[in-house]
């Protein structure tokens, strides 16, 4: 009785490595592979993406050019398209609608900018 016993627990031994072949075939094999290497990835991306520096803040603005939308009022503020956003802007001299203006600095919501000199086509040659 217990030799039957011992060759039907080695029979089931027999079987579950059998089944544990089938769970990791060649298949398998190359499906957690390739699995790995999406995951690795995504972690690369992810940690580089981590390290650059944050880009669309209120750094980039400084050098950018706008366009005055509303004239200057009495305290020197006006409002400006930049970077296709409306700003309010203050400047040391009057700003009108349709002058083109260069942000110097962002000092919380209120843009420091200078005139853009327009061009002047007169001097070029006569007709």
């Amino acid at each position: 009785m217990r030799t039957i016993a011992r060759r039907n627990c080695r029979a089931r031994a027999t079987e579950g490595e059998g089944m544990l072949l089938v769970y990791f075939s060649s298949q398998s094999v190359w499906a957690l592979g390739l699995l790995g290497l999406v995951i690795l990835l995504a972690v690369v991306i992810a940690v580089q993406a981590h390290r650059s520096r944050a880009q669309g803040g209120n750094e980039e603005l400084p050098g950018m050019t706008g366009e005055v939308t509303e004239p200057s009022d009495a305290r020197g503020r006006a409002w400006a398209l930049v970077r296709g956003e409306v700003w309010q802007v203050r400047a040391d001299v009057p700003l009108h609608p349709g002058q083109g203006v260069r942000v110097l600095r962002a000092r919380g919501l209120i843009l420091l900018v200078e005139p853009i000199p327009e061009r002047d086509d007169s001097l070029g040659e006569s007709s």
